[in-house]
């Protein structure tokens, strides 16, 4: 009997625990600077409104902020608290959302809100965005319940990835050449601007051209050239891959941008590629060779003067009689 007693007490204090706590949702519903609040907010989320009652550690939330993590409604506990959703967090956004969390019950910020990925039933998971504030104070101001609204930005998420990385796509073709897919020479000119506004700019530039490129042509056709200029932009990324970048300037001249190199470095690596060129086996056609002209930067030096320069070198190692490197 006295069994029977104890458990129908504790029912009894059970729900009045449970119907102070929606007493308090009442007055939060029916408070109008608390309405005022809510209705406030810039936009309605998707998956409904929730309420954190701070002292009780317990959620109350639309079901449609659950389910659509693939839960059904016999499986959300009767008893929610906060950390039923933390604990769900993915593990790179749970101190970003805590720490936000933090800052607006301390006071530091004006709201909670945080872009944050939480795991479905599944385990795999969904992007939420999730703002709150608190709408209840005790008399001595601390915070009693905090209002939120959120919604499933997974869609915009994704079209958001997609976006970036159609971007990238696009960022990559304007900045490769289409056949050899090696830098262009619009990728040269913006690295070139980047270097030039450092307070001591170190850098050198290879010109080289292949010799008698035409004869490739005439002799074996477009596709082989194209092939032959292929397997050049290999041999040579392969050697200077760690220390500068190789450049398509127009038909069969080729740039390299070397930074922070001296000019007997820039010399040395040009003559590693001229041999390269020399010793490799084509897979199309027979020994091919290149004339090379290297310089250096010389501080508030034209740019287009040191492109002429590095032409001229080369010139001068077409006129020595190629396959040769000129500084």
């Amino acid at each position: 009997m006295d069994n029977k007693l104890n458990e129908d007490f504790s029912t009894v204090e059970s729900l009045k625990k449970e119907l102070n706590e929606k007493n308090k949702l009442i007055e939060l519903f029916t408070n109008e600077k608390n309405e005022s609040e809510l209705l406030s907010f810039p936009w309605v989320g998707n998956l409904g409104q929730w309420y954190w009652l701070i002292d009780s550690n317990k959620v109350y939330f639309n079901e449609k902020k659950v389910s659509n993590l693939g839960y059904e409604s016999s499986e959300i506990p009767a008893f929610v608290d906060f950390q039923f959703f933390t604990e769900k967090l993915h593990k790179d956004d749970y101190e970003r959302v805590m720490n936000n969390m933090r800052n607006h019950l301390s006071g530091k910020t004006e709201s909670y809100e945080v872009e944050y990925r939480i795991r479905t039933k599944d385990n795999c998971y969904k992007w939420y965005h999730d703002r709150g504030k608190i709408t209840k104070r005790d008399e001595d101001g601390n915070p009693l319940i905090v209002s939120g609204i959120v919604f499933d930005i997974s869609r915009s998420k994704k079209i958001e990835a997609e976006l970036k990385e159609a971007n990238f796509k696009l960022t990559q073709l304007l900045i490769h050449d289409d056949l050899t897919k090696i830098y262009n020479r619009r990728f040269l000119l913006e690295e070139i601007e980047k270097l030039l506004k450092l307070n001591d700019p170190k850098f050198s530039l290879i010109l080289f051209d292949i010799d008698h490129f035409k004869l490739v042509n005439d002799k074996y056709g477009h596709d082989v050239g194209d092939k032959v200029l292929i397997e050049v932009c290999k041999v040579t990324n392969d050697i200077v891959s760690d220390n500068g970048y190789l450049c398509r300037f127009g038909g069969e001249e080729f740039i390299i941008l070397l930074k922070n190199l001296s000019l007997k470095q820039s010399v040395d690596i040009a003559q590693k590629v001229r041999k390269g060129i020399e010793m490799f086996t084509f897979s199309k056609c027979e020994r091919v060779t290149a004339s090379f002209g290297v310089s250096t930067y010389e501080k508030g030096q034209d740019i287009n003067k040191l492109i002429k320069t590095v032409d001229s070198l080369m010139f001068s190692a077409k006129s020595a009689g190629r396959n040769c490197v000129k500084f």
